[in-house]
């Protein structure tokens, strides 16, 4: 028989009757009770398996958004009743707009030839060309109607290359508008309406440009090439003539056209003469406007951006 020391758990051999007395351990020489030993099963242990990682999808964290990127709020409108605007309100809004407007004008300094040449000179070539027309069959035809209908066709092209050429003059005199000019561009423009004084007005302003635009360059050290007096002289001249004899009694067609039909029948002599006259005072404004034109926009493109006082 098998017995085991509670103590020491040291197996060794005895017999069967000395079961329940008392001996001594032969290896930690302890007394014990001799107690027969019953080996029991080791117990079967599952087999030990590693654990699999859990299959779990990790997500990475994004970066915050910085302060600057998160959205802010919208703010909820008011639906209560809209404020009513005040009369002062109402007049200082239109006129806000004006200012705008003003200003944007005087930022464009450049002149196009595009506007200033091209689209002026097409103008003024088909409302020659309708003019001419119209006089030689309104002759051939013996038809005062035929006079009427194509100076009033002519008259549309005539008046958009007035503008643009009113235009230019505002324009150029803005370019230069600084606290040494003689004159602004609003009565650059204004003073040409003014019946009779507008004579002597055209002749001032032209002529005035090319003195205040060479004194510009000079005073602000800027090299560009002086405008021509003589040439500007020339056209201030031929403006005149050309809108006393022929701009004026074209615009005012109603007028005009029975003046020129009683002359024609009436006074043949006197009507050639004054056709003579209006044709070459519109030549002469044609090639001199051109001329000044092309000047007058190198000139204006020429100068650097200068800060220049309000208009």
């Amino acid at each position: 028989m098998k017995t085991q020391c509670p103590n020491c758990k040291a197996r060794f051999s005895t017999s069967e009757a000395s079961v329940g007395k008392q001996a001594k351990c032969p290896k930690c020489a302890k007394p014990f009770a001799i107690q027969p030993f019953i080996e029991t099963p080791p117990a079967e242990k599952p087999p030990v398996t590693s654990p699999k990682p859990a299959e779990t999808k990790v997500q990475k964290a994004e970066p915050a958004a910085p302060a600057s990127k998160i959205a802010k709020p919208k703010a909820v409108p008011h639906k209560g009743p809209e404020p009513v605007k005040s009369k002062a309100t109402k007049i200082a809004e239109p006129l806000k707009t004006l200012a705008k407007i003003k200003e944007l004008v005087k930022q464009e300094k450049g002149l196009s030839k595009t506007v200033f040449v091209y689209y002026w000179t097409a103008a003024r070539v088909i409302a020659g060309i309708l003019g001419g027309l119209g006089l030689i069959m309104a002759i051939k035809n013996q038809a005062h109607l035929i006079l009427f209908m194509t100076f009033a066709a002519a008259d549309i092209f005539l008046l958009c290359s007035v503008l643009i050429e009113l235009l230019m003059f505002y324009r150029m005199w803005v370019a230069i508008a600084d606290e040494e000019v003689s004159i602004t561009p609003a009565r650059a423009v204004e003073f040409l309406f003014i019946p009779v004084f507008n004579i002597y007005w055209a002749l001032c302003m032209l002529t005035g440009f090319v003195e205040d635009y060479n004194a510009f360059i000079q005073r602000h050290s800027i090299k560009a090439k002086d405008l021509p007096f003589v040439l500007f002289f020339i056209y201030a001249f031929a403006f005149v003539l050309a809108a006393m004899l022929v701009v004026i009694p074209m615009v005012c067609v109603v007028v005009s056209v029975g003046l020129v039909w009683r002359a024609f029948v009436g006074y043949p002599e006197v009507f050639w003469a004054l056709l003579f006259f209006a044709f070459a005072a519109g030549l002469a404004h044609f090639i001199t406007y051109i001329l000044v034109a092309i000047k007058t926009c190198d000139a204006i493109n020429a100068l650097p951006e200068i800060k220049t006082p309000e208009l």
